[in-house]
């Protein structure tokens, strides 16, 4: 993990731009693009007991495996499951509610260089970008 600055009164994109721009320098090429959504579930009010706080669990689509989605329960299983899940969780919103505020993407460009897949990208959450995302 590395941190990439950004300078004040600048947007986020324009440390992706420059990042991309040397990748491309070095010989890397696009290979199209890429998406990633985390949305966050608690459990609802009902289950749990008066002054203790709900579990969480994620449910994560990955544009690299668009047939499935993963569900990560807080300090327990991961699951993978197909892309239905989504209409299983409705169906349990007496169980988990969604956290709407707290949906997060990462969202960018796929590059490959020599054996390396790197994938370049903007975190927002909500209308606003948190930060950079590089995976290699």
């Amino acid at each position: 993990v590395s941190q990439v600055p950004v300078a004040e009164g600048k947007s986020v994109q324009q440390p992706v731009e420059l990042l991309a721009r040397r990748l491309e320098a070095l010989g890397a090429d696009k290979q199209g693009t890429f998406g990633v959504d985390c949305e966050t579930y608690h459990t609802a009010a009902t289950l749990g007991t008066q002054g203790q706080t709900g579990k969480l669990m994620y449910v994560m689509h990955n544009s690299e495996y668009p047939l499935s989605c993963f569900a990560l329960f807080e300090n327990g299983p991961c699951l993978v499951a197909d892309a239905n899940f989504d209409t299983l969780m409705v169906k349990l919103k007496g169980f988990f509610q969604n956290a709407k505020a707290n949906k997060i993407e990462s969202r960018g460009t796929r590059y490959q260089y020599c054996d390396f897949l790197v994938k370049l990208g903007t975190v927002t959450m909500g209308p606003s970008a948190r930060g950079i995302s590089v995976e290699v």
